[in-house]
Order: C-alpha cells, then sequence, then structure tokens
C-alpha cells in the first residue's frame, strides 16, 4: 500500500510529552498518528469526547464581566497571591 506524508505542528512541550508517551508503550509516534486516523476512518467519529473549556462558557464569561464592573466600580479586594 503506498503511503502519505504529512506535516501537523504542536507545541513543543507536547510533542516531547507525546514522544515520551510513545517511547513508553513502543510505538513510534507515526504510528500512533496513524492510529488515531485510522480510527476516526472506521467510527466515523473522533474515538474520544472533546468537549468545550468551560472557562469560555457563556455563564462564566458574564461572571468575569460582572466581576470587572465591580472592581471597575471600586469594589474590589486586593488579595495576596498563594504559591502554587
Amino acid at each position: 500500500m503506498a503511503t502519505k506524508t504529512i506535516s501537523i505542528r504542536m507545541d513543543e512541550d507536547l510533542y516531547r510529552d507525546f514522544a515520551k508517551f510513545a517511547a513508553d508503550v513502543h510505538i513510534p509516534v507515526s504510528a500512533l498518528v496513524a492510529s488515531f486516523a485510522a480510527t476516526t476512518v472506521k467510527r466515523r467519529r473522533i474515538p474520544f469526547e472533546i468537549t468545550p473549556d468551560p472557562f469560555y462558557s457563556l455563564a462564566n464569561q458574564e461572571r468575569i464581566a460582572r466581576a470587572i464592573d465591580r472592581l471597575e466600580a471600586g469594589q474590589g479586594a486586593e488579595h495576596d497571591l498563594l504559591e502554587a
């Protein structure tokens, strides 16, 4: 079977972690990507759930807008940052 070469861009740290995972399971990165493509085509869907980031939900954006309004109206309180 003929093969096709593709080029994808991803964050350097994500690639490093993905490549480490691939090495840990003894599967080449290209084989993992090809497996994803084959499973997607076979199932006719992405083989895992994709959900939106709740930070961008309408309710959260409205909450952030209200908080900004309160801060701009001088109703905010200053707090020390916590070390993570």
